[in-house]
């Protein structure tokens, strides 16, 4: 997959560092999807978790037994 230089419109390969028209370097990509994934994975984790510990302490409130009053 080639990409256009954007300093003279050339197109340059993928795997090329300068362009072959003008010789200015050519920017690396970015991979932001792996990194994107990561997160979001982390941060389902961290939210599982925040909700179970909620869960527990709403469940030990209500298994404490309730009296009522004998009239």
């Amino acid at each position: 997959m080639s990409v256009k230089c954007k300093a003279c419109g050339v197109q340059v390969p993928a795997e090329a560092k300068t362009c072959p028209g003008c010789g200015v370097a050519v920017a690396a990509k970015t991979k932001l999807l792996p990194i994107a994934a990561f997160m979001l994975i982390v941060i389902l984790m961290i939210q599982s978790y925040i909700n179970k510990s909620e869960d527990a302490a709403a469940e030990a409130k209500s298994s404490a037994p309730v009296h009522t009053p004998v009239q």
